[in-house]
């Protein structure tokens, strides 16, 4: 009896979850496309039909259009449907249209949705938005969304927001999402992302992943993304995933960076991993890295692979690498790292 009594909420919800799905249902089909269409003929028209439309499925359609035409006569209809309509796409539609237009004075309306919207659909296209506008203003409600919004989709798209807005003052929350959130499509977004932000906190939160992440997508995009900062000190933490990471990946990833980077102190492990890696494709990003990084050892190292590897990818990127990056491979010294 207790078992049974347990799963009556749970039922409830469903029954009136589907009722509500066949009702929208209903009320699509009762609302003919082609006068949906009619009504939006005009940038007027569909400001209208936003505001009076009888069904959701009107206003959500008023809004798309709306956000598709870019006008900003559209932003105070928009914005207020945001804020007070009842439909929850007709304000996810009202918010990612802001975000088409474009205009700064949307900023306050899509920050307040992102704090204070109870739909993760609605924060979601928020945070979106205020991206498309890249707003530094919507600096600080975004950084809040990354670090304690309940729905991981919103947390995604926030931290795809402050990517776009550029500076440094979401740097701190998207480091703590890469070490922190728990979940794996939130850290993987933070570790994408931090590869292109500034701020300090960057590149120890990048290490920490590489080394520490449970999840091997996530420690080989942090790899990817250290190859794109300016920070002497990730060139050991990438050496050691060459040498030791578990997941092949991961260990292409940080090969590839270490060429990017041109990290000479990392010739003698990419000399190794060319010469013992279980992987064939990380063999082979191994002696790119070679080539881009250059010197005499990688030199020596890519001439015999290019002569006398049992391999004949390895003989074919070897050589491929000794012609390719001739005046680095015959300099008296690696190339010096550039700096970023």
């Amino acid at each position: 009896m207790g078992i049974a009594a347990d799963f009556r909420p749970s039922r409830a919800r469903a029954f009136a979850a589907g009722r509500a799905a066949l009702l929208a249902l209903a009320m699509l089909c009762a609302v003919p496309a082609a006068a949906r269409a009619a009504d939006c003929a005009t940038e007027a028209g569909c400001i209208q039909q936003l505001r009076f439309g009888e069904t959701q499925v009107q206003r959500e359609f008023a809004a798309r259009v709306l956000g598709e035409m870019g006008e900003a006569a559209a932003v105070p209809a928009l914005a207020e449907a945001l804020k007070q309509d009842s439909g929850d796409f007709v304000r996810a539609n009202s918010a990612r249209a802001l975000g088409q237009i474009g205009r700064r004075d949307a900023v306050a309306p899509l920050t307040e949705a992102l704090k204070s919207d109870r739909e993760t659909p609605v924060r979601e296209a928020a945070a979106w938005a205020l991206g498309q506008i890249a707003a530094p203003q919507g600096t600080a409600a975004l950084a809040a969304a990354v670090t304690a919004d309940a729905a991981f989709e919103v947390r995604v798209s926030a931290i795809g927001a402050l990517v776009a807005i550029g500076g440094a003052g979401g740097t701190a929350a998207v480091a703590g999402a890469l070490t922190g959130d728990p979940r794996q499509e939130v850290r993987l977004k933070a570790a994408q992302a931090l590869g292109h932000m500034k701020g300090d906190g960057a590149a120890d939160a990048l290490k920490r992943a590489l080394a520490g992440d449970a999840d091997a997508a996530v420690r080989a995009q942090a790899a990817l993304s250290m190859g794109d900062l300016d920070d002497p000190a990730l060139g050991a933490a990438l050496t050691a995933a060459v040498e030791a990471d578990k997941d092949t990946g991961v260990r292409h990833a940080a090969a590839a960076s270490l060429g990017k980077r041109r990290e000479s102190g990392a010739v003698p492990a990419l000399i190794r991993a060319l010469q013992q890696d279980g992987s064939l494709d990380v063999r082979q990003e191994a002696a790119i890295a070679l080539g881009r990084i250059g010197g005499p050892e990688a030199k020596e190292a890519l001439t015999y692979f290019a002569e006398h590897s049992i391999f004949p990818d390895i003989r074919r990127v070897a050589s491929e690498m000794l012609e390719e990056n001739a005046d680095r491979l015959n300099a008296a010294a690696p190339a010096v790292r550039p700096a970023r």
